[in-house]
């Protein structure tokens, strides 16, 4: 399945489970304002839950970034360690 393929179809599914959650309000045997507080309590802890989430990536960023930039750096101290063992290589062959 081609990336456009699925995009269109994660599309078309999220399109669906919008429509059915509408209608699933529509036809709720709650009244209008029942659902709208439950919808908004629901909101509410969503929201509290993704600021509980926000706070936890916040604080843990600083310690990804060591980690990567330590990464980058024995990335990069290999790679010349390979070049100039190459390289010694390539000469001492060649002499």
């Amino acid at each position: 399945m081609s990336s456009e393929n699925g995009k269109r179809n994660l599309a078309f599914f999220l399109a669906g489970a919008a429509v059915g959650a509408g209608l699933g309000l529509l036809f709720a045997p709650k009244s209008g304002k029942e659902t709208r507080e439950q919808l908004a309590d629901w909101l509410k802890k969503r929201r509290e839950a993704g600021g509980e989430l926000l706070t936890k990536i916040k604080e843990e960023i600083p310690a990804k970034k060591e980690q990567l930039v330590a990464a980058i750096r024995a990335g990069k101290q290999a790679y010349q360690e390979a070049a100039t063992k190459h390289n010694s290589h390539k000469e001492s062959v060649s002499a």
